[in-house]
Parts: structure tokens; sequence; C-alpha cells
């Protein structure tokens, strides 16, 4: 479902690891993913497949502790979700007006946002080279994931992919700009069929990214505590 889609996202990133079949760049992805959560703004744009069909989700951060959260479907079958986090505090617009989220919800946003852009070394999967390719005209380094199961931070509707298509057919890869080292695209998408990916994600790195808490809140029903 829409709502459960905007608490997710693919989490790309990588740890050491020798492999004879390439050069182990584990390092270079696992760096470039901490870069990114350093930016002071940073966009990412998603595609996914989930259960009630595809979905575009984008999100802007305001680093260190704001968040724009869109997420839509493809084709016009239900809502637009829009989610705005400022620092403790977290909104959500379904078309119906900024409503604060309860504490459970907040807390699961908030948690997400830091995950996202804080991510830490030790957490990465691992990675192999592909070295230079040309991406869309722009010039990236490519790298393919190695792990043997999906990663713990990939959304749920992905995780729960039939096992012959995580396990068999599914291929992670990652792409950085040769000359910034950030992350500009990651994908993951069945053997053979990387321009048909499952799941695409493309960063960008503005120079303004400007979030505030919404207008026009909708104050919830007060309860008159049986008076």
């Amino acid at each position: 479902m829409i709502r459960h889609a905007t608490f997710a996202a693919l989490a790309v990133a990588a740890s050491l690891m020798t492999t004879p079949a390439a050069a182990d760049c584990s390092q270079e992805v696992a760096l470039a993913v901490m870069s990114q959560g350093k930016q002071p703004f940073l966009r990412k744009e998603t595609n996914m497949i989930t259960e009630s069909g595809p979905v575009k989700m984008t999100v802007e951060y305001q680093t260190p502790n704001r968040m724009r959260q869109i997420v839509e479907p493809i084709g016009g079958t239900g809502p637009r979700v829009e989610s705005v986090v400022v620092d403790e505090k977290a909104w959500t617009n379904s078309g119906q007006g900024w409503t604060l989220l309860p504490a459970a919800e907040t807390d699961m946003l908030l948690q997400y946002m830091i995950k996202s852009i804080a991510q830490v070394y030790q957490e990465v999967g691992k990675f192999e080279c592909l070295g230079a390719e040309t991406l869309e005209g722009e010039k990236v380094r490519a790298y393919r994931g190695l792990d043997p199961d999906p990663p713990t931070d990939m959304p749920e509707e992905m995780r729960q992919m039939p096992s012959t298509a995580q396990k068999n057919e599914a291929v992670r890869m990652v792409y950085l700009n040769p000359e910034t080292g950030l992350p500009v695209r990651s994908i993951l998408a069945r053997q053979g069929h990387l321009d048909k990916p499952l799941f695409k994600e493309v960063y960008t790195y503005p120079d303004k990214i400007e979030i505030e808490p919404p207008k026009d809140v909708i104050e919830p029903p007060k309860t008159d505590g049986g008076q």
C-alpha cells in the first residue's frame, strides 16, 4: 500500500570482501554512501514495484533534521501522500489537508530519515568493481553487489519478492560520479534486464532545498473528557 511505501526506501551501501571475480571495491562504495549523508542537501527519486503497483517516491533532505517525502502511484491509482519532518515532529497530507502524525508514525519517519543520511561503514554490503560506464550520457563508475541475501535496509516489498528473483536473478548495482565520488544511481534488477529495474533510485545534490513545517495544519478533534 502507498501508506506503507512512505516508510520505505533502499539504503545502498557496501563493506569489505575479497573476490577472485573482480577487484574488491566495497570500501569505495561504503565511503561514497557515507559521504552522501554528509551533504547539506540531497534528493532521492525512487521508482519501485509494490503490492499495489508501481510507485514513485521523492525524498528531499535538508540535513541534518529536515525531510520531505512524496509518494505517488504511477498510473493514477491511489492517493498522493506527502510527509514532512522537521526536528522531532512530522506531518502528512494525503489530499485532505495537513495533519500532525501520531507518535508511532513520527518515530518511523524519524528513524528512516536518520538511517538514510547517517549510514555507517559497518552496515554496508559487498561490491565488486565493473569499471567505467556511460549511463544515459553520463560517465559513471559501476559496482555490482555480491550479497547472497537482500539487504535488511531494502523496502519490504523488495525483500518479499520470490526467492528465485532475489537470490538467483536479482542484481544490485550502484553507480558513482567519477569526479565527486558521490552515488548517482542504484538499482535492483533481474539478470540481463538492467534497463528494466524492479527498483531504481536516482540521487542529486541541489544547491538549496528549503523544508518548513506545513501551514494550515488541521487540528485533531478534541475530547471533552466526559464533560
